[in-house]
Order: structure tokens, then sequence, then C-alpha cells
């Protein structure tokens, strides 16, 4: 009987320290969260269970093809975390359920399916024409708090560090700026209390298919932009030829500011050369206004883009003062060379022939430069002077080992009226003086006449070459003419086509 008695108090006893398990009620365990790693490893965390008769924790996944909770795993009380490796898990192709739920040891469960989350799933399209990633996940709504989150955007660029890309509220982002070459990983952290916190759940890790992003120009130079003539311009510009450029559209205006207008464009194609020419002659008059050009790139998607530098080029006007005999140069400069200018010579054309040499070499300026040219030492020719300015780069390493760039103005021209200076006598028997001959400058030689008559009005000499003199005998050859007064009259057309006409007297004197 006592050995009875002690069994039945052993029973009595046990009853009263396990008396939960006769309620059959276990606690269902608060999941904070379930994420992703950057190795692919999924965990989910819960809170723990207060119930002493608690033994272990079961964690269930939801079978997405049957839709039955499948036990994954037991884990010991005190244990509050469980993961599931890389390789034993799908979370890189759809999101993944997973729950809790607490065992006591009389084998009751808590509720299964009641506090399953989802992982997010993470997945990105990439858009060529765009340089973009379209990201997209599902949403995480499983915080205890609610469905309030931000979702944060985290990047890595060739496998460094991860950096903040974008924050969003909604379930998708799209990332832009991909160039080809670097590999760009992404994850999405979402983040409880609208960014607040405490808990937080990662996605899964994508790597969008980059590798035939389209080749951004590595360079896009205008390298010069000269004058050819009054209604041609030649560009110079370097490319990159292994970029994805189907064209390159070039483009005009006459301010740095705009509006620039497509006057042309020049097809990209393999083997091209990287230095590319063009000539505009689109409307232009180089002689009254300088132009501002630049260079866009016209990807394969027909997309445009990476504008080059642009380049003004160099506009020459010219005045012409006949009574100080001088010409006032008007330069405004080249713009947009890497290197600037170092210098602007100046030619000079008299007579239609240019000068071999520079009149002056001005040092670079960064508006416009006035020059006063003083001709009376080139009094030659019909009048006309005309002018060029060769602007030359300064030393700078140019891409493509290009050496300095130069650019050429427009020819600026101007007449000056014709200078006569006339004798009033002359004495053929001196050493001095002794033959007449206007001094005539800036006419047309294929005009001119000159002529002498005596008081009677017999013509006594007749020339039409500027260089020929009278020397006071009849028609330069006869006999000497006698000391007396003799008119005469000069006739010729300017460089302009102007009929002038001059008639005087002059005294032959012994």
């Amino acid at each position: 009987m006592k050995k009875l008695g002690l069994i039945i108090l052993l029973l009595i006893g046990f009853a009263k320290v396990h008396a939960g398990c006769a309620t059959g009620i276990v606690p269902v365990p608060v999941v904070d969260s379930i994420t992703v790693d950057i190795a692919g490893n999924v965990t989910i965390c819960w809170q723990p269970i207060a119930d002493p008769d608690l033994e272990f924790y079961t964690i269930f996944m939801v079978n997405l093809g049957t839709g039955a909770n499948d036990s994954i795993d037991s884990v010991a009380i005190g244990v509050n975390c469980y993961t599931i490796p890389f390789g034993s898990n799908n979370s890189d192709n759809e999101s993944i359920q997973l729950g809790v739920v607490g065992v006591d040891i009389c084998n009751n469960n808590s509720a299964v399916g009641a506090n399953y989350h989802n992982t997010m799933w993470l997945n990105s399209t990439f858009d060529v024409c765009t340089a973009s990633a379209s990201l997209a996940w599902n949403a995480y709504d499983d915080f205890t708090s609610g469905p309030n989150v931000l979702y944060s955007i985290y990047v890595s660029i060739n496998a460094g560090a991860y950096s903040l890309a974008g924050t969003t509220l909604t379930t998708n982002y799209i990332y832009t700026g991909i160039t080809q070459g670097p590999t760009y990983d992404f994850y999405v952290m979402a983040v409880e209390n609208v960014g607040a916190g405490p808990y937080s759940s990662s996605s899964n890790d994508v790597r969008p298919p980059t590798a035939n992003a389209l080749k951004i120009p590595a360079f896009n130079y205008l390298y010069s932009a000269t004058v050819v003539d009054s209604t041609t311009i030649n560009l110079q510009f370097y490319v990159d030829t292994s970029a994805d450029v189907n064209s390159y559209s070039i483009k005009r205006a006459l301010s740095a500011s705009g509006p620039f207008t497509t006057i042309g464009s020049v097809g990209a194609f393999n083997g091209m050369n990287p230095l590319v020419q063009f000539t505009d002659d689109t409307e232009l008059n180089a002689n009254s206004d300088f132009y501002f050009y630049m260079i866009e790139t016209i990807n394969t998607c027909g997309v445009s883009g990476n504008p080059s530098n642009f380049g003004r080029t160099i506009w020459l006007d010219v005045i012409s003062n006949d009574l100080e005999a001088t010409n006032t140069l008007i330069i405004t400069p080249y713009e947009g060379w890497l290197g600037n200018v170092q210098t602007y010579d100046v030619y000079r054309s008299v007579a239609g022939i240019w000068e071999s040499s520079p009149v002056i070499s001005l040092s670079a300026f960064s508006d416009t430069m006035v020059y006063v040219d003083d001709i009376t030492a080139v009094f030659e020719g019909d009048g006309e002077y005309c002018y060029k300015i060769i602007a030359t780069e300064s030393t700078v390493a140019h891409v493509g080992g290009l050496p300095e760039a130069t650019s050429i103005s427009n020819e600026a021209c101007t007449l000056h009226e014709p200078l006569l200076y006339v004798p009033n006598a002359f004495a053929p028997t001196s050493h001095y003086n002794y033959e007449f001959k206007p001094v005539l400058t800036f006419s047309d030689p294929n005009s001119y006449l000159f002529q002498i008559y005596n008081k009677w009005g017999q013509r006594i000499f007749e020339t039409s070459d500027v260089n020929e003199a009278w020397n006071g005998r009849m028609h330069n050859s006869g006999k000497q003419c006698q000391v007396d007064s003799y008119v005469y009259v000069i006739k010729f057309l300017s460089a302009k086509g102007e009929e002038f006409s001059k008639r005087g007297v002059v005294t032959l004197i012994d």
C-alpha cells in the first residue's frame, strides 16, 4: 500500500506541474521577419513563447506545388531564428512562405499557418535602349506593425560595397545609367513603420544581364571648326568608333546657349576613321556671322546624347580709313578647344597676293579684339586689302595623339578709294623733277588714261601705262617742247568700278 500511494502522489504531482498540457493550447510565436541575405540564405526569426511546457519549435514551409504546410525542421527552445542555407531554398526564383509553431511536452502545437511570412522575391529586366534595370518585387506586408513599409534599394557595382540607390513606397524601381562592362547587383530592404523600424527584411540578390548594354562613347570631341569661304565651314571631330553609335548629328547655333539646329549627319560604320570630316554649306554666311557647332551621337536605339564640346568659328571684319591709310580689324576669338588658343596670326593680302608672313601674332584673348593695320608701306594695286586669321591651339594632350588644332577665319576685305597727286611743274633739263607723272594709288590699271594738250588743243602725249611719264617732248620722242603751260587730263576707274577724272595745268620750266 505504501508503494501504490507513492505512485499516486507522483502522478498527482506531475499533473500539477504540467497542468497547461491539459488545455491543448500553445501560444502562436510572433514572427518578426523572414529575410534573404546576400549569400542566398533564408532566415526566419520569431519572439520566444512564454510557456513553461514548451518543448521545441517546428518550422513549416508552404509547399507551392501542393499548398500543404510541410514541416522542414525543429529547433530547441532558446533558439529564436532558423536559417535555410542557399542551395536548400528557392528564394532566387520565387517567394518562400515560412512559419513557426510551438510544441509542448504533451505534443500540443500552436496553430499552423497563423504566422506565415513571405520572403520578398526580387526580379529584374534590363532595357538596352534606356540603359536601365527595372526592379520589381512582391510586397512585404507581414510585419506586425502592418503594411506601411519603406523599401530601400541597394546596388553593388563590380562586386564592391553596397550603397543606397534609392527608396520607394511601391514595389518597383528603375535604376538608370548602366554602362557596358561593370556588373550590377541589387537587393531590396523592407523596413516597417515607413522606415522607422525596428524590424526589416531583405530580398534575394539579382544581377541584371547588362553584358549587352550599349557601350557609351568614351569621347566625342569637336577638334576644329574652320572657315573655307563665306558659304562653307569645315568641321573635324574625333569619335570613339568602338561605341554603339549609329550616326553623328551635326548641330549649329548663333549662340552658345542655342538653340542648336541639326544641319547634317554622318553615319557610323565598321572601320571608320575616328577623325571625321564634315562640310557645312547650309544657309550660312561666314563673312557676316560666327557660328557655334557641336556633335551629338545617335546610338543604335535611335537615342541622341553625349554632346561634344562646342566650337565657335573665328569671325573677322575690317573697316578702312582712307585719310589715315589704315585698316581696322575686329576679331572674335575661337572657342571650344581643350588647350585654348595660343596665338592668332594675322595674314594680309595686297592686290590679290597673300603675304607669306603674318602681319602680327596676337596673344589669346577672350573677347573681341581690335587691331589697326597701317598700310602706308604697301600702297599697291587697286586698293583692295584682305585679311584672315589663323588660330593655333596651345600644347595639350589630345585623345588619339592628335596634334594641336588650327582654325582659319573668314577672309575680310576692304577697298580704299583712289589717291591721286599731280605736280604743278617740272623741268626736263634738270637733274630733279625732270618728268611729269601723276602719283596714283588704288585704281584699276586697265582703265588708266593720261593725256597732255598744248594751248592750241593739240594732244602731244598720251599713255595708258600708269608707270609712264611725260618727258616734255612731243609724244616723248620728238623735239623738246617750249617753256609753257600745258593741260593734262587723267581718267581711271576705282577698284569698285567708279569713274574718276581730273583736268589741270602743269608748267614746263627750263
